[in-house]
């Protein structure tokens, strides 16, 4: 493995593949585009015991959702992973690599939702969506080899979505998770002094321009009281690294648990590097076994 992202970034582009840009192209090629990048870092995949693909029944249709298992010895708890990639793009084969080893380093049943995207999709479609998996996971627990104890992992975008799942939840008395973990939160809504890319980001998930009121779509104007524990994950040479830093900030001025770490020379989504950087595969590691920690205490 590489020791810097720089090196590791430098072999990538050696590939040819680079990430897509929705705003250059349509969103069918900037799709293919980013898928084509996706495969590029999800090569020589980590061993599991085994992976099952399936449907379940959701608000607007059926959800793809993929089960990764570490092991069949016994029931384990249940990881959801929520991808990021704007919310516009992605698959349950975009983050493999990270999906595996999320369940060989935690010693849990990582479960992907393949939620809907945008542009076609705005939320609460995709939040809607984590709810009824959790629901759904809780009611077949036994029948897909889990215990029942479920924390959420989101990245980017997905930690927004995974964010928006929990205070829904904490806003019903609802304590089905044992915890969140988090890499990178982009959860403060459109800055209109952000980048194009951002902006469109944020139009395309809330369905309209400028600024949103809902608390839950855009959890930073919530207080975050109530939450379960959070484990928050963000490179220093990340952008949105403000968001993560507020977001720790309000939990634990809410009087709640959160930990937060700060890794340095790291960009935005630098998660996606596992394979290859070794600061990356350490911080993934890291956030696997506080996922693990928050169903075992």
């Amino acid at each position: 493995m590489f020791a810097t992202y720089a090196e590791a970034a430098q072999e990538q582009s050696l590939s040819g593949n680079s990430a897509a840009d929705p705003l250059a192209s349509s969103i069918e090629e900037a799709r293919a585009k980013q898928n084509l990048y996706f495969q590029s870092l999800n090569q020589n995949l980590p061993e599991v015991s085994s992976e099952k693909d399936m449907e379940i029944a959701g608000p607007l249709g059926n959800i793809p959702i993929r089960l990764v298992y570490p092991n069949a010895s016994k029931p384990l708890p249940c990881i959801i992973f929520i991808r990021g990639a704007g919310f516009w793009a992605g698959s349950l084969d975009s983050h493999a690599r990270t999906i595996r080893s999320l369940a060989l380093l935690s010693d849990c049943v990582v479960c992907a939702i393949d939620y809907r995207r945008t542009p076609e999709f705005h939320y609460p479609t995709q939040r809607d969506e984590v709810l009824q998996l959790i629901t759904w996971l809780k009611q077949n627990a036994s029948e897909v080899g889990i215990n029942g104890k479920i924390t959420l992992f989101g990245e980017s975008a997905g930690a927004t979505i995974a964010l928006s799942a929990a205070l829904s939840l904490r806003d019903k008395g609802d304590e089905a998770l044992s915890g969140l973990t988090l890499f990178y939160n982009n959860a403060g809504g459109p800055n209109p002094k952000a980048r194009a890319y951002s902006q469109w980001v944020w139009k395309q998930y809330l369905g309209h321009d400028g600024l949103s009121t809902d608390a839950n779509a855009v959890p930073l104007l919530d207080d975050l009281k109530g939450l379960p524990p959070v484990w928050l994950g963000v490179g220093e040479d990340d952008p949105l690294m403000k968001d993560t830093v507020e977001v720790n900030k309000k939990i634990l001025a809410s009087g709640g648990k959160s930990t937060l770490m700060c890794y340095p020379n790291l960009p935005h989504a630098f998660v996606m590097y596992s394979g290859t950087l070794k600061p990356a595969y350490e911080a993934l590691k890291t956030a696997a076994l506080a996922s693990s920690s928050f169903m075992h205490d």
